[in-house]
């Protein structure tokens, strides 16, 4: 069975490529997502892979880099920076994967909290842009 750092290339393919048909072939479909700007989890592969393409939208992704990876058993936690409208965005995203190599579970944390507002904001905007 592979472990996370054996499986993280694929979440690094999703992000160099901004290709959802990869992102696709890599949610469970019972995953969760857990967002920095929503109370409550999203559950299920069609809300999660909503809320992942409106982050890579709001998240300014030619400024965007992973600066840290740790990686343990099933699950890896990736830091990262960026810039959203000259706003410094850092964060981690923790992610769970299940026994057949797809994510399962997706955390996204944010600093400091003028940062947590923009990306909020840029969410928002992504987010009625999809529908």
């Amino acid at each position: 069975m592979a472990i996370a750092k054996d499986l993280i290339h694929k979440w690094h393919e999703v992000i160099s490529g901004d290709d959802l048909n990869l992102l696709e072939n890599i949610i469970a479909d019972d995953a969760v997502f857990s967002s920095p700007v929503v109370f409550t989890p999203m559950e299920g592969k069609e809300i999660t892979m909503m809320y992942l393409h409106a982050a890579g939208h709001s998240f300014n992704m030619e400024k965007f880099k992973y600066t840290k990876e740790i990686h343990d058993g099933m699950n890896s936690v990736l830091e990262f920076e960026t810039y959203i409208d000259d706003i410094a965005v850092n964060g981690v995203d923790m992610i769970e994967w299940n026994k057949d190599g797809k994510i399962s579970n997706f955390k996204v944390m944010i600093r400091p909290y003028k940062a947590v507002q923009k990306v909020q904001e840029k969410m928002v905007e992504a987010l009625e842009n999809l529908n």
